[in-house]
């Protein structure tokens, strides 16, 4: 009898086990689909990215813009924590980041060489690479995020930003992950709490590495208002969050307040030009990559993903795709794609003409804001609408020759960006100053107005690539970052040329390296001539090394 019974419980269990198997394939497949359909092409879309920009990511000599973010960041916490709550608070997340990553490399026994500074951005722009890709895939269909995105990695705007040691790469990440939890809570219904808190924290983020964020969450509130009466499903969800919405708003709002006091005294961009309507266009044409044929296709096909989610609702909307083959009644699926198209549509409109209207408005005041490198921020959402443009074509050998011809085009102008990479020189103008170093010698530069800088990224290139080279503190004109200006207020930075200040300090050093670089205007460029001259009449020049950047020129104090 026992045996009978276990044999029954055996066979009872094998009959279980079988019942279950159909469930868990099931379960093993969907595991698979999803893992195969999003996370793999996920991390696909981040390697490719990632390969294109760290290629060459070391070579461009570092400019003054990105040696002012590492010699800024190097100095001590509690200096530089009192700078970016002064006179520079923009872009304070980044230095305060930046700060840490060069302790971290700095215990490594790591150098802050040109590629250790840039990694970050190169890191950063791969994941927003990522966050282009995750709502065309989710929102638009698997064609509309891998068009997004590739045109996104390969941008030479987006490359450019995406290998400088600069705020710009993770404020990309941050904005596009503030859009992405936006959709996520409009469209589903389990974890708000968790995407309202992720909305609210990458927004305050987004602020804290660029005060330009704010323009972007200025055209999050105009496409939530449009949402709430645009036909399609999302009007719905919209109207039942507004008051979500608000409380996010209001929470985020409270969390810059800090940011927003410091930033009214705090440096300004009166280093920008007014804009003019031309510039708006050779905005579009650098996302363009000055190739205007590669321009037409991408706001032909932006303007066509707008038409279709338009048409899909109007009353003879259909009628008209249906002529073209871009409808069929008979086609559920491809169909209710498109209805899905006008909301995104709308919002990825949104992130692109706020921006560029709003900061071309305020520009034509004192407070400039229309500049490439800040309307970087536009970039994903219009490569979504360049997506979505192709998406809406119900042919897949159209969609498949439509994307490779545009990812050739794109693909063609990556080279030129890179040889076209480096901004200034100044890494083969600072070797030759090392080289030709020897101790006790004096290093002057000039002009190192804030606004422009010669000390800066020459100390950036002593202390990545160390040597005995260094400025000392009776340097004339020398700059000093405890008084965020002349290390002698009283002498000021034209020390540096005046003659007696010269005499004075070339009676102390054997030689004197005379550095001249990033001058300002024409009466600066004569000062400098005029002080060149006379340290060439006084002193014996030993060598000289002239980029359209800096003139290094080294002279021997002993001869007259």
């Amino acid at each position: 009898m026992t045996q009978t019974s276990e044999s029954a419980g055996q066979i009872g269990t094998i009959k279980d086990d079988t019942d279950q198997k159909p469930v868990l394939l099931h379960q093993m497949q969907r595991i698979t689909h999803l893992f195969s359909s999003t996370w793999l092409l996920c991390i696909l879309v981040g390697v490719i990215a990632l390969g294109f920009n760290l290629y060459r990511l070391g070579s461009p000599s570092i400019w003054y813009d990105e040696a002012f973010s590492v010699e800024l960041a190097r100095q001590p916490l509690p200096l530089l924590w009192h700078i970016i709550w002064g006179p520079e608070p923009n872009m304070e997340l980044y230095y305060l980041f930046l700060h840490f990553w060069l302790g971290f490399t700095g215990f490594l026994g790591l150098h802050p060489t040109e590629f250790v500074v840039r990694f970050p951005s190169a890191v950063f722009a791969a994941f927003s690479s990522v966050m282009v890709f995750l709502p065309g895939r989710r929102f638009l269909g698997i064609t509309a995020g891998i068009v997004g995105a590739g045109l996104y990695l390969l941008n030479d705007l987006q490359l450019l930003y995406a290998q400088q040691t600069r705020s710009y790469s993770l404020q990309l990440l941050l904005v596009c992950i503030v859009w992405y939890a936006l959709f996520v809570v409009l469209t589903q219904e389990t974890h708000q709490k968790r995407w309202w808190a992720c909305f609210i924290v990458a927004t305050s983020l987004a602020v804290y590495a660029h005060l330009f964020s704010l323009l972007i969450l200025l055209a999050q509130i105009v496409a939530f208002g449009g949402l709430l009466t645009l036909p399609g499903p999302w009007r719905d969800k919209a109207r039942h969050r507004v008051v979500a919405f608000i409380v996010s708003l209001v929470i985020a709002s409270v969390l810059i307040i800090p940011m927003l006091l410091v930033s009214l005294h705090g440096s300004k961009t009166g280093w920008l030009p007014p804009p003019h309507l031309h510039d708006i266009y050779s905005l579009f044409l650098t996302i363009g990559a000055y190739n205007q044929l590669y321009l037409l296709l991408i706001l032909g096909f932006c303007a066509l993903g707008i038409l279709v989610s338009i048409l899909v609702y109007l009353p003879q909307g259909k009628e008209i795709l249906g002529q073209f083959a871009l409808y069929k009644s008979g086609d559920d699926k491809h169909n209710s794609m498109l209805q899905e198209y006008l909301p995104v549509a709308f919002a990825c409109l949104c992130w692109v003409i706020v921006p560029v209207v709003v900061s071309y408005l305020v520009s034509q005041g004192s407070t400039r804001l229309f500049s490439n490198r800040y309307l970087v921020v536009i970039l994903p959402p219009l490569f979504l609408l360049v997506g979505m443009g192709i998406a809406s074509l119900r042919w897949r050998t159209i969609q498949l020759a439509l994307t490779l011809a545009l990812f050739l085009i794109a693909l063609y102008n990556v080279p030129l960006y890179y040889k076209s990479a480096q901004v200034e020189d100044w890494n083969s103008t600072v070797h030759w100053l090392e080289q030709h170093y020897q101790p006790g010698d004096g290093l002057v530069c000039y002009n190192n107005n804030n606004a422009q800088g010669c000390q800066v990224p020459v100390e950036y290139y002593l202390h990545a690539y160390p040597s005995a080279a260094h400025f000392t503190y009776d340097s004339p004109g020398a700059h000093s970052w405890n008084s965020i200006g002349p290390a002698n207020p009283n002498a000021g930075y034209g020390a540096a040329v005046d003659t007696n200040a010269l005499a004075a300090f070339g009676a102390k050093h054997s030689h004197l390296f005379f550095i001249k670089g990033r001058i300002a205007n024409e009466t600066e460029a004569a000062k400098a001539k005029t002080a060149e001259q006379w340290l060439d009449n006084h002193y014996h020049l030993l060598g000289r090394i002239v980029t359209p950047t800096v003139t290094i020129s080294l002279y021997s104090t002993n001869a007259t």
